[in-house]
């Protein structure tokens, strides 16, 4: 059955267990590529995906993302709102960049379901504003060398999301959002690098005793917001951890 049938039954939601994870999925988008080097086209890319529609693709088992972080982390920014779903407005900027008939790109994905039809949904988004995205979608190994070889101008990152290693920040900069992974056959398939942040990521990681950690909190979610204005990624959502049990099981339903 369909999740959102099950969690409809009273009697088979009991038997649901859910939680958060430390996880986004989000499209990379090619910084050093034209012409997504300009970051008004980047932004209003992030202006027109419809992340509400793409959760429901889905079955509602994720939350939508408006920043890099996902809500599990202490530097996670509750304040932030994020790029608003306005492609109106996505379209005035794409205008304002030189672009007021949109453009051709491609957009790569795991061509596993539901990655498909994700890829499909956000073509369909970008299509309203005039971009105009080839979905490719691939085996995940070849996903995976065009993101590294920096070839992707999209990528959907869905069967290869970010799930953090360990608990702390800095493990969703280094490996995918640092210049030092601005490198061939890298993770960073946005292809970002901005050295000032950099300088300021490997200052925060020096913070390390007890009473520097508020600081270090502080110092990263400063950084992931910065980043976010300079948009090399679209955060789409933030999957939710969830498992269907026996009715014998009993015990705290959350997950963590």
């Amino acid at each position: 059955a369909r999740f959102t049938e099950v969690m409809a039954d009273p009697q088979l939601s009991e038997q649901v267990a859910q939680g958060e994870q430390m996880q986004t999925g989000y499209v990379t988008i090619n910084t050093q590529m034209e012409p997504f080097t300009d970051v008004r086209v980047r932004q209003a890319l992030n202006m027109a995906v419809n992340k509400d529609r793409i959760v429901r693709i889905i079955n509602n088992r994720a939350v939508p993302a408006n920043q890099i972080l996902p809500p599990l982390f202490e530097a996670y920014d509750e304040n932030y709102e994020g790029y608003p779903y306005d492609p109106e407005a996505a379209r005035e900027l794409l205008a304002e960049a030189g672009y007021p008939d949109g453009f051709d790109t491609v957009l790569y994905a795991y061509n596993v379901s539901p990655n498909d039809r994700i890829a499909q949904a956000i073509q369909q988004d970008l299509a309203q504003i005039g971009v105009n995205a080839e979905v490719r979608t691939q085996a995940q190994s070849t996903v995976i060398e065009a993101g590294g070889a920096g070839e992707a101008p999209l990528l959907w990152s869905g069967g290869m999301a970010w799930i953090a290693d360990y608990p702390d920040p800095n493990n969703f900069y280094w490996p995918i959002l640092a210049c030092a992974s601005n490198i061939p056959g890298g993770w960073n398939w946005a292809r970002y690098c901005n050295e000032d942040i950099e300088e300021r990521a490997a200052e925060a990681d020096t913070l390390a005793r007890e009473d520097q950690q508020a600081e270090r909190t502080e110092a990263y979610r400063e950084i992931f917001v910065e980043i976010m204005e300079e948009a090399p990624w679209i955060p789409i959502f933030n999957e939710l951890q969830i498992s269907m049990h026996s009715t014998h099981v009993t015990g705290p339903r959350e997950i963590f």
